[in-house]
């Protein structure tokens, strides 16, 4: 991948008005100081996509995209962010050099960094004293040896700093740690700490069968469930398929491919030798991911979740897959169950006679629209059009949008020519809609949210406690934004909004500052209760690191001269529990 050296970016940056860049492609109508179009990510009738040309952003309020200039034109091109840039830079006639070597020399660093932590992350689950309790935790869940070996599970150790030592030993520098995701900077002291701790952890592999991310599951039903790899130079969540390595083989022989929602449900059906099944990163499927798959089948049968999320997922990825002439196919799942918990209770022979028995899934949308909607009434059809025509309406394919145009119109007893001419009011003329990805909600703190926006408008602010803030305190989606906030302005650079949005480079990232930066807000807090905040989320983690100390102690399942550091660093929490809010009012000069 080329590398491209971040005053280019800028430059670049400088030059593409995202105003006029946008301008290209929709219509866009002046607002106030901003401007609003039809979004063109998704089908509405009311614009909800916004435009700002002080602070060179976008958002939409409908479906959540966000970003800056870079971003839109990854969106509606379809291309990475290299490809953005070169395609940025001819269009302001700006001349871009390239430097591969030290890219492609990283990138062999990174691999084999990953390499290592997955190695010493399968020891700790198949050799360690500690790992005992994740073998047992596999042992219930039905996973065996063979699948232990094959997906080479592992089990980080509750040490602060046991891979970030064991690293360290081999020679590897906490740059290139910080770069992998697998450690975190300590905000309020020199220092690093292991990302994933006491955990069981799940290598997430390219198609090559290369490390390029972790997962990492705690034992009980504390949050949060996961920890995962943030995106770096080898991984994005939304490039990848978990389980693609093991399956692609299985997937051409099989001539389908089934979609499972989480890491479980893709190893345990493996385990009993059902390979042609994979599963994303917990994000709603990609056009990317689709475009993988497309390479093995055209066929896809969606085995989500027997519950409401599920249900919703499993719609949200409809569009993505028809846009791309899939054939879609949905596993009706007992309620309650997923495939792990359904082939672990049943068996796998149940599981294949469940796909083998999938419907079509442009039938199954229609057939629950049909129940929650009261077709026997003018109103009831009218909504159950509208709403399929959501879907068929942003189809490529002439010859798919007729086929379910008629299917339409025989299970609701209207005509076909009443259901085109719904279509035809409905259908915003030469205008596509390709989507990279149909945007999940965002569940980010309404506090954390309010007290980052307060802090993206006044960074003096921030630069007075850039010692005191952990991101680690905030909720998982504001975490990358509040750490490479720091980072800039530990080097002295602002995190102003042009800055910052070239600087992210996760999607989901960019979205939540868009949408705070645009949020016309009459509740905007003030210094004293941004102060206020900082004390509360910076309280429940020391109060959640403690715990997590005793916990440890407790266990017993460490040695005696740990024992001994880790009633240390209880001891040390619990003084900083004390001595945090007053130093925190100080420096915000309260």
């Amino acid at each position: 991948m080329p590398f491209y050296p971040p005053e280019q970016i800028d430059l670049i940056n400088s030059y593409n008005d995202i105003v006029e860049v946008v301008s290209q492609y929709i219509p866009l109508k002046r607002s106030g100081r901003n401007f609003k179009a039809l979004c063109p990510f998704h089908s509405e009738k009311t614009p909800s996509f916004t435009v700002s040309p002080d602070k060179q952003i976008f958002h939409c309020f409908g479906c959540g995209a966000g970003g800056n200039v870079f971003s839109f034109i990854m969106r509606r091109e379809n291309m990475t962010f290299p490809e953005a840039v070169r395609y940025l830079a001819r269009r302001a006639n700006i001349e871009l050099p390239e430097v591969d070597s030290r890219s492609a020399s990283k990138k062999e660093h990174l691999l084999k960094l990953h390499e290592l932590a997955a190695g010493f992350y399968h020891w700790g689950l198949t050799e360690s004293k500690t790992g005992a309790k994740a073998r047992a935790y596999l042992e219930n869940r039905g996973i065996k040896d063979r699948a232990i070996k094959s997906y080479n599970l592992g089990y980080a150790q509750p040490g602060w700093d046991s891979f970030l030592k064991y690293a360290g030993k081999k020679g590897y520098k906490p740059g290139m740690l910080l770069e992998a995701g697998l450690i975190l900077d300590r905000s309020k002291s020199d220092g690093y700490y292991d990302r994933f701790r006491d955990r069981l952890v799940i290598p997430v592999c390219d198609s090559r069968g290369r490390v390029i991310a972790f997962g990492a599951r705690v034992f009980d039903d504390s949050k949060p469930k996961y920890v995962n790899s943030p995106d770096t130079p080898l991984f994005r969540k939304g490039n990848v398929l978990f389980g693609i390595h093991q399956a692609r083989e299985a997937i051409r022989e099989c001539g389908e491919v089934i979609l499972g929602e989480g890491y479980f449900d893709v190893i345990m059906a493996h385990q009993e030798q059902l390979n042609n099944i994979v599963c994303s990163q917990g994000t709603a499927f990609t056009e990317v991911q689709a475009q993988v798959l497309k390479r093995y089948t055209d066929k896809v049968v969606v085995a989500f979740d027997a519950d409401q999320a599920g249900l919703a997922a499993a719609l949200r990825g409809l569009t993505v897959f028809l846009q791309k002439d899939f054939e879609v196919r949905m596993v009706l799942m007992p309620e309650g169950q997923d495939p792990d918990s359904y082939i672990r209770s049943s068996g796998v022979a149940a599981f294949k006679k469940l796909v083998a028995g999938s419907i079509p899934l442009i039938d199954f949308k229609l057939e629950r629209l049909c129940r929650m909607h009261d077709i026997e009434t003018d109103r009831g059809r009218l909504t159950v059009v509208r709403e399929m025509l959501d879907t068929i309406t942003q189809i490529e394919s002439a010859v798919l949008k007729e086929t379910y145009a008629k299917k339409l119109a025989a299970r609701l007893g209207v005509s076909a020519g009443a259901v085109w001419e719904e279509y035809r009011k409905q259908k915003t003329p030469k205008l596509s809609r390709p989507t990279l990805r149909q945007t999940p909600e965002i569940k980010v703190n309404k506090y954390e949210s309010r007290l980052l926006k307060y802090l993206l408008e006044n960074d003096r602010v921030l630069s007075l406690i850039k010692d005191e803030l952990d991101p680690e305190a905030f909720s998982p989606p504001l975490q990358p934004v509040i750490e490479l906030m720091l980072t800039m302005i530990r080097k002295g650079e602002s995190p102003g909004s042009r800055s910052l949005m070239t600087a992210l480079r996760e999607q989901e990232s960019q979205e939540i500052v868009s949408g705070l930066l645009m949020e016309q807000s009459s509740e905007e807090i003030q210094l004293a209760e941004a102060a206020e905040i900082i004390i509360d989320i910076q309280k429940k983690l020391l109060r959640a690191k403690i715990a997590e100390c005793r916990k440890t102690v407790a266990s017993k399942d460490v040695a005696e001269e740990e024992t001994d550091a880790i009633l240390r660093q209880s001891m040390r929490l619990s003084g900083e529990l004390k001595a945090f809010p007053d130093r925190i009012r100080k420096k915000m000069e309260l």
